[in-house]
């Protein structure tokens, strides 16, 4: 009789044993499970964040694209105008005595050699 009690301890004890451990294990995996599903929300999150920030970033590109478009337009534009200028003031100062002698005049070394670079630019393009 002593000897089936202590079987059935030992069994009872053993069942035990493994209905903890059972549960433990059960207690691990649903901590991991509910940390994994924490770092996929985590994830999730911050892909949406990086998601708004490539939107952004997009949409900066764009207005800076336009605005360089159209910077690009008055550039030419003006120098559109500075060639027509540039042609304009060549004949005038080989036909017009005074302006020839005002562009030969003492005025600031920057003024007439820029005056001057402009006529040998417009000759250079063939532009008049």
């Amino acid at each position: 009789m002593i000897g089936q009690l202590k079987r059935n301890l030992i069994g009872v004890g053993v069942g035990a044993l493994s209905i903890a451990a059972v549960y433990f294990y059960w207690q691990h995996v649903t901590s991991e499970r509910d940390a994994y599903k924490a770092e996929a929300e985590h994830q999730r999150e911050r892909a949406e964040i990086l998601i708004e920030h490539q939107q952004l970033q997009r949409q900066r590109i764009n207005t800076l694209s336009s605005a360089l478009a159209a910077r690009e337009r008055t550039l030419e534009t003006i120098d559109d105008d500075i060639g027509a200028s540039t042609g304009a003031l060549e004949p005038l100062g080989e036909q017009d005595a005074k302006a020839g002698d005002w562009l030969d005049s003492d005025l600031p070394d920057g003024i007439v050699d820029w005056v001057r670079e402009l006529q040998r630019s417009v000759n250079a393009n063939g532009m008049r």
